[in-house]
Formats: C-alpha cells, sequence, structure tokens
C-alpha cells in the first residue's frame, strides 16, 4: 500500500481455491488491482475464488463496481465467487446496491472455502 492508502492485494491457494486477500482502501486509485488479480487467477485456471474483505477499511462506488466485474469475470469463466465480510458498512453497501443477493457472503474464510462444493469421487 502507498503513503495515501491504496489496496494491498495477497493471493494464496488452497487446493484448488484461490483466496484474495484485500487489504486497505478499495476505491478509484486502485480500483484496476482486483480486476487484474481476479483475472491472474482465472487465467491460470482457478474457478473458486474467495475475496477475503475482512481488512478493507473503505469501499467507494469505484471498488464497488471492481467486486461487480470480479464476480462477472469469474462467473463468465464458470466459476465461483464468495465474500468473507465482517464490516458492517461494507455490508450495508452491498446490501443497498443488491450485490449480496448474486454474491454469497461468509463471516470467514473457512465457511467461504467450506462452502464450495467437494468433487465427488468417481
Amino acid at each position: 500500500m502507498g503513503d495515501n492508502g491504496g489496496v494491498l492485494i495477497r493471493t494464496w491457494s488452497l487446493d484448488d481455491i484461490a483466496i484474495l486477500d484485500v487489504t486497505g482502501r478499495l476505491g478509484v486509485e486502485d480500483r484496476a488491482a482486483l480486476y487484474h488479480s481476479v483475472c491472474s487467477v482465472v487465467a491460470a485456471g482457478t474457478r473458486q475464488l474467495v475475496l477475503n474483505l475482512v481488512h478493507l477499511t473503505a469501499l467507494d462506488a469505484a471498488g464497488l463496481g471492481e467486486l461487480a466485474r470480479a464476480f462477472t469475470v469469474v462467473r463468465d469463466a464458470g466459476g465461483e465467487l464468495k465474500l468473507v465480510i465482517r464490516s458492517e458498512p461494507v455490508r450495508e453497501l452491498l446490501v443497498r446496491t443488491r450485490l449480496l443477493r448474486v454474491v454469497p457472503t461468509f463471516h470467514t474464510e473457512a465457511e467461504a472455502i467450506a462452502s464450495f462444493e467437494k468433487p465427488q469421487p468417481v
């Protein structure tokens, strides 16, 4: 993150699930960072993504648009995107914009990860 706030995105994997930990401010200055991170993960073949927004300190309209765009990228690739949210202001913004109607949310990364369907043995 820069001196003016900004966003830091750390990506890690667990089995075939990518977790993107988003820290800081997701706004107009750094909106492309989330898009590029999600596109990189999807391009590498991962179709199950968790965006951990627990350490997100601010979200503006541009950042909200990036969350919607991330959902679209993953969905269009045949994947699933889940959000981890604990902040009531962030949750309220997602409720007002109806994004919570289409993107499942959880309180912890573990809950989000466990919600993905495991492939059945053949």
